[in-house]
């Protein structure tokens, strides 16, 4: 079974207010492209130097 949901990057933006996780990937190409730097390392977080207010949702968590 995949668990698509497992490999997230939590992401802020300019102001550090959050916005929906993104993939690894994306993180990837804004480090190396210089829009955003680590914030913590676990869990992964990532800073917008830029300015978005970006799409929000309402996320739950269900531990087992």
């Amino acid at each position: 079974m995949k668990h698509e949901n497992a490999n997230r990057v939590f992401l802020l933006n300019k102001d550090g207010k959050p916005l929906m996780p993104c993939r690894p990937r994306k993180a990837r190409q804004l480090l190396k492209s210089g829009k955003a730097f680590v914030v913590k390392k676990y869990p992964f977080t990532i800073q917008l130097k830029y300015g978005s207010y970006g799409y929000k949702q309402k996320v739950s968590l269900g531990v087992d």
